[in-house]
């Protein structure tokens, strides 16, 4: 595939998501509990006295109205010019359209950087160490960035299992499902999972959509939001919490990680967030998992 043909379709997905942004739900947009993850990794940095320069990787709604302390600068980067306009709650001249592994800024002007998801919009491993390199690229000393992953299950779950919840009405949302079916479809995250292969096994499952929605407990609008999987060849990635960090450790050194949470909502073990810090010295230990 040519490399316009894959931005294209790329771009085409995030119109489309910008389009059902308001069908979105946790744990696909985050959560009170996540929120509180990107509060915590404030108050990680090494002057959390200072009001930050904060830098939202996306246009996440909810983190864009996070208790950011008076005097925030806030900026938002996304490479969408869709979800700029139509998800963006904020003035548009606090946004950039611009590549997260390219980012058009000038090195160490950011004190804090927040992503929700967006890791696993990115090729493992290449896209995973290109974003860490222009993390760290960006952060002050002593800044921190906070990444909500998302990760297989410890245990991967049988396609099967989650067809037979889905059909006998045991999972709440098309938000959750989504996540469940696309783990279990990926076969290793440096291949991920296409969009369009979620929803051809489900199709096959459930060709009966009005039928599907009755059985789900779900309305036939929230099951609609799976159409926008159809034909699209756009692919997920899902890397574990330890292979996220360890290319990290590979491409950005000077980054470690100070918080590892876990939220206690429905998926939340395939949802936590990594707070990580750009250290004051020009050595550093490899990331890894704190004690607490």
């Amino acid at each position: 595939m040519s490399p316009q043909r894959s931005l294209h379709e790329r771009q085409a997905h995030w119109a489309e998501l910008a389009r059902l942004w308001a069908r979105l739900g946790p744990p696909l947009r985050p959560s009170q509990e996540d929120a509180a993850s990107y509060i915590a990794a404030m108050a990680c940095r090494a002057d959390a006295s200072v009001a930050p320069r904060a830098l939202i990787l996306g246009v996440t709604v909810e983190i864009c109205r996070l208790p950011w302390p008076r005097g925030t600068h806030l900026l938002a980067l996304d490479h969408t010019e869709a979800m700029i306009h139509g998800v963006w709650p904020g003035e548009r001249s606090a946004t950039i359209c611009g590549d997260w592994l390219a980012m058009p800024l000038t090195a160490a002007c950011r004190d804090v950087v927040c992503c929700d998801g967006g890791v696993a919009a990115l090729p493992y491993p290449s896209g995973t160490s290109r974003l860490a390199t222009s993390l760290q690229h960006v952060l002050v000393p002593g800044g921190v960035c906070a990444l909500r992953l998302y990760v297989p299950p410890r245990k991967r779950e049988p396609v099967s299992a989650v067809l037979e919840q889905l059909l006998a009405g045991r999972i709440a949302s098309l938000n959750l499902l989504k996540l469940r079916l696309g783990m279990a479809l990926q076969a290793d995250p440096r291949c991920g999972v296409e969009l369009r292969h979620i929803w051809n096994v489900l199709h096959d499952a459930a060709p009966d959509v009005a039928g599907l929605a009755v059985r789900a407990g779900w309305s036939l609008d929230h099951l609609s939001a799976i159409d926008a999987y159809r034909d699209n060849p756009v692919r997920y990635y899902f890397p574990t919490v330890e292979e996220v960090l360890a290319a990290f450790a590979a491409s950005a050194p000077t980054l470690t990680l100070q918080q590892l949470r876990w939220p206690s909502y429905a998926l939340g073990e395939c949802c936590p967030t990594l707070i990580l810090r750009k250290s004051t010295s020009p050595r550093n230990a490899a990331p890894g998992f704190p004690d607490s």
